[in-house]
């Protein structure tokens, strides 16, 4: 024991040495597993980056894709709910007429408007129901809202239609309350406004009235309704009366013929001759004109 001391105090500068490089190589090799866990975190984080960028492309390719997809997709929804939209409100339309229908005692042929033709004054419709469904030359059209206008010409599956928005138009109508009676006529200006004209001063007419087509019409049928007094003004013989149409011609689409026409014994006594040596009759102010 005394001789391993004395020979380490002998040598104890190389003794020093052994434990400078035992410690020396401790921390080299520490130090390189630090650095080699660094190089790995790091290529990881590399890599991980790397893997991020071509999601991000892989998934751009895709979401244009997707995008093409679902436009396709919204562009089949929109379709079928337009489809539907127009299902429903045609079978709401068919419904409101079916009504009117069963509550009438006279016939009615159903028709859709195919066609228009809209201008200052020369207003048409065309109806997918001609001679073959049984429209005949002036028939009177309506809507459960009101009446639309009358049949002028038939060819076998359609039928052209004057409406009430036509300059050349006029149907006798009267007041629900008092019974006041006029003719009705479109004076080309504004489309839901129409004029009820030959009201005496001595009539009595409001605002607010709802109008009906009377017997005195030589194509409609008794009570169908026309529209609503709108603003009424004293002339010098007659009253101006302005009429809210009830039917929006803007957004018509179906439409009911009725089966009636004009009553041509009617006819003959409004306008045949006279007799002989008689004078000519007074026209009369409710007379509709023919087209």
């Amino acid at each position: 024991m005394t001789k391993f001391l004395k020979f380490i105090t002998a040598n104890n500068a190389y003794m020093l040495l052994l434990v400078y490089c035992g410690i020396a190589g401790i921390l080299i090799v520490y130090q390189e597993a630090l650095s080699l866990k660094s190089l790995l975190s790091q290529g990881m984080e590399i890599r991980a980056g790397v893997s991020r960028r071509f999601s991000d492309l892989h998934q751009y390719f895709r979401l244009k894709e997707e995008n093409e997809r679902l436009t396709l997709q919204n562009a089949m929804l929109l379709a079928n709910a337009v489809t539907g939209s127009n299902a429903l409100r045609d079978s709401a339309r068919v419904n409101r007429m079916a009504v009117l229908v069963n509550r009438h005692p006279a016939g009615f042929t159903p028709a859709r408007i195919v066609e228009r033709r809209f201008n200052t004054t020369e207003n048409v419709l065309i109806l997918n129901a001609g001679s073959r469904q049984g429209v005949a030359e002036d028939m009177p059209v309506l809507t459960p809202d009101g009446l639309v206008g009358r049949v002028i010409r038939v060819t076998d599956n359609y039928s052209k239609v004057m409406p009430v928005i036509h300059s050349e138009f006029s149907v006798g109508v009267m007041s629900d309350s008092n019974m006041t009676q006029g003719l009705l006529r479109w004076d080309g200006k504004r489309e839901q406004t129409a004029q009820m004209n030959y009201v005496p001063l001595s009539s009595s007419i409001d605002a607010g009235e709802t109008l009906y087509t009377t017997d005195f019409s030589t194509f409609a049928l008794r009570g169908i309704p026309v529209g609503l007094v709108s603003k009424v003004a004293p002339g010098k013989q007659f009253f101006s009366v302005d009429v809210t149409l009830l039917v929006d011609f803007s957004s018509l689409t179906h439409v009911l013929v009725a089966d009636k026409t004009a009553d041509p014994e009617k006819m003959e006594l409004l306008l045949g001759p006279a007799p002989s040596g008689d004078a000519l009759p007074e026209e009369n102010p409710n007379q509709e004109e023919t087209p």
